[in-house]
């Protein structure tokens, strides 16, 4: 009997933590019964329970994550990608773009999937390589798929539309006031040499961002 099919998770429910445990409750214990389970002789017996329970334990945790991942791409949001508002008061940006954005002509559900794009950057905006192949898959598409789409949408590639993020979110975090230091900033978005940042900074907003910060103090 496959586990998975009886999942039922209601996804808009506060319960469904409790839910997610219950699922795999059955299965941890048959494995912390076998190891402890000092009559049981037979270890090849006490591998195959293992590997079973083990094996339940992943193809629930396999559909909880497909659930969670239809659940996210069908989203309703509202609002608009950040893209389009960093491209429109952004000349540099522009500049960046193969072609002229129109927001006009892109439709609601290209532009929840740039939104849910976008939200998958900023989720990993720490780590200083995001793996486009990983990218892809989180967003049900396979990688070449993503920078034709990227290219079609927005006329950037992955890596262009990445960056732009990452220092459209530096700017923020210094405009708020969030982080004092120039390092801690970078750091937050994912880059480990600072001066390597702050060039990049200055190409998108003309101003290092040691200069910036200091313009708000």
């Amino acid at each position: 009997m496959n586990p998975t099919k009886n999942l039922s998770i209601d996804w808009y429910s506060p319960d469904v933590l409790e839910q997610i445990v219950q699922n795999i409750k059955n299965p941890l214990e048959n494995i912390i019964a076998a190891n402890q389970n000092n009559t049981l002789e037979n270890k090849e017996r006490l591998e195959e329970i293992i590997f079973s329970n083990t094996k339940e334990i992943s193809d629930i945790v396999e559909e909880i994550m497909l659930k969670a991942r239809s659940k996210s791409l069908n989203l309703t949001f509202q609002g608009r990608p950040d893209i389009f508002e960093i491209y429109e008061d952004n000349e540099c940006v522009r500049e960046m773009c193969a072609d002229e954005i129109k927001p006009q002509k892109i439709t609601k559900q290209d532009q929840e999937w740039l939104m849910n794009l976008e939200k998958e950057i900023y989720g990993s905006i720490t780590k200083d390589f995001l793996n486009l192949n990983e990218l892809s898959y989180k967003m049900a598409v396979s990688e070449r798929q993503l920078h034709r789409k990227i290219a079609n949408l927005v006329y950037l590639t992955p890596n262009k539309y990445i960056r732009i993020l990452r220092l459209h979110k530096a700017k923020q975090m210094i405009d708020s006031y969030i982080h004092r230091s120039i390092s801690q900033i970078a750091y937050a978005v994912g880059y480990n040499d600072v001066h390597y940042f702050s060039t990049l900074f200055s190409g998108q907003y003309k101003i290092t961002p040691k200069d910036l910060l200091n313009s708000l103090r």
